[in-house]
């Protein structure tokens, strides 16, 4: 299916995709463009506007590759999905990715797919949004005048994943000490896009429970905390027994949202799968 007339641009730096992602009305960011192209296409068959302008950030270096900068690891936007999960740099808790990115749909898909792109798409059910709350990563922005705007992973969700400037790199620190267990059921056999996700990080200390992140991603809103259950396991024992105690103390209006019964038990089901894991392997 043919497009409707658009304006291309190709920018080969970051400061020229700035100021023309500010300067342009009208204006979408291609990426790896497996989510945009298909959403294109589906407005034109609709009969809904598009946009005037699309800027692809294929040619701008600056935003790709995977590197280790005091201790944080670095993911610039247009990484590609699969040359993340190919990455040396994903040990400790970094490691956890390797599971989100081998769980993205197909292997084409990640060799086109970039980081950039699933956590600024705007699609509620997208892979990544969870896990880089649960890693209190900071995401970066830059603007038409070259200034780098940090934000919290969790504070760019709670705005619906907003921006009005170029999404640039996400910075994660390093914790040789947390442990993680993430968790992920899909729709349905043949499509394979996520029904639900859960990601528990948390570090021990004294055989208890510290330092908890509870993220989720129902797939209805976007990726967010259980607060109330972070605050349960926290004064918990580090024991499989907690598990058990800790669906009792859910912030159920995430996980009921147009929930059937069916979702509501698999989120029980992942969160006490990923709980027990963390307890038994919190002395190793």
């Amino acid at each position: 299916m043919l497009l409707k007339p658009l304006t291309y641009h190709a920018p080969t730096s970051l400061m020229e995709a700035s100021k023309l992602f500010t300067e342009l009305e009208d204006v979408k960011i291609l990426a790896g463009g497996t989510f945009l192209l298909n959403s294109l296409k589906l407005l034109k068959r609709k009969g809904s506007k598009t946009p005037n302008h699309v800027i692809s950030l294929r040619h701008v270096p600056e935003l790709e590759g995977v590197t280790l900068e005091n201790d944080h690891l670095i993911i610039r936007a247009m990484t590609r999905i699969n040359d993340l999960f190919d990455s040396d740099l994903l040990t400790d808790n970094f490691s956890v990715l390797k599971t989100v990115c081998r769980n993205i749909s197909t292997n084409p898909i990640r060799n086109m797919a970039t980081v950039g792109g699933n956590l600024t798409c705007r699609y509620t059910w997208t892979e990544m949004g969870a896990v880089m709350i649960a890693l209190d990563a900071d995401m970066h922005f830059i603007g038409a005048d070259g200034t780098d705007t940090g934000m919290k992973a969790e504070d760019f969700f709670k705005n619906a994943a907003k921006t009005d400037k170029i999404f640039s790199h996400v910075s994660i620190a390093r914790d040789k000490n947390a442990k993680i267990a993430y968790r992920r059921v899909k729709k349905t056999l043949h499509v394979d896009v996520p029904l639900l996700a859960v990601c528990v990080k948390a570090n021990f200390r004294n055989n208890h429970f510290s330092n908890t992140r509870v993220t989720v991603n129902n797939g209805i809103a976007f990726a967010q905390r259980d607060t109330v259950l972070e605050e349960f396991l926290n004064k918990s024992k580090c024991s499989v027994s907690a598990a058990e105690e800790a669906m009792d103390h859910l912030d159920t209006k995430i996980y009921d949202t147009r929930s059937d019964d069916y979702k509501k038990h698999m989120f029980r089901v992942s969160l006490k799968s990923a709980i027990k894991e963390l307890a038994e392997t919190s002395g190793s």
